[in-house]
């Protein structure tokens, strides 16, 4: 029984999840467990060697010969898109053409930021776990390992950014055909790259999981709102 004068309870509402954050923790998660397999050499190394040696049994195949590993094939030329020779000077390109046509340096602050946070991962990643690439010997203390791939991280952040900065804003016409391309480009240049021995399997997916966390820590680093924050001298006293 209500006592007299007082309202009644308001049910609690759980929050609901931000559909960002719910991304972002599933790709975390899935990079925690191939690194703790990659280390502990867990279940899916096993999935590394059957993928491996599946491939390997293609390569000159009159059915998948044709993507060769030779340097005129299709497979070699599509790895070339995850260097940094290749894709960072397309994002500067691209980050460069926005900020004069547009008048702000906020795609210029998007390439650097992203850039940044993909060499500030990638290749401590590489050095601290040195995981060997297929068929190659140990990784000596300090240099390069295999995991997670750079090539990659370097080709889905790079022309993520550079796409995703060329379609905001734009009618889902021009966006969907553009991310349906990005998504081919993830798929094709993993791909690529495992064909040609370059990575395991698992190596190429950490990969994708670590570009999409740094393409959404890119965007939410670069928020006009929090720029603005960051720029304003009375943002902390609320002015």
């Amino acid at each position: 029984m209500d006592v007299a004068g007082e309202a009644p309870a308001t049910p609690r509402r759980w929050p609901t999840p931000d559909p960002a954050q719910l991304v972002a923790g599933g790709l975390l998660l899935i990079l925690a467990v191939l690194t703790i397999n990659v280390l502990f050499h867990g279940p899916l190394t096993g999935l590394d060697d059957r993928i491996r040696g599946a491939v390997l049994a293609r390569w000159d195949s009159p059915h998948w010969g044709w993507l060769g590993t030779a340097a005129h094939g299709p497979a070699l030329r599509l790895t070339d898109l995850g260097t940094t020779m290749v894709a960072v000077p397309v994002l500067a390109a691209v980050a460069l053409a926005l900020a004069i046509r547009r008048h702000t340096i906020r795609p210029l602050l998007v390439a650097v930021t992203g850039v940044v946070l993909l060499t500030g991962t990638v290749i401590p990643a590489k050095i601290i776990i040195a995981r060997p690439g297929p068929g190659l010997p140990a990784v000596v203390p300090g240099q390069f390992g295999a995991f997670p791939s750079g090539h990659t991280s370097t080709a889905c952040v790079c022309f993520s950014l550079a796409v995703l900065m060329l379609v905001a804003g734009r009618p889902d016409r021009v966006r969907y055909p553009a991310l349906a391309g990005l998504a081919a480009l993830w798929l094709a240049v993993g791909a690529a790259l495992v064909w040609c021995d370059y990575h395991w399997f698992t190596d190429v997916v950490a990969g994708w999981a670590l570009s999409g966390l740094l393409i959404q820590l890119t965007f939410w680093i670069n928020q006009p709102r929090r720029l603005a924050a960051a720029r304003s001298p009375h943002a902390a006293a609320g002015d």
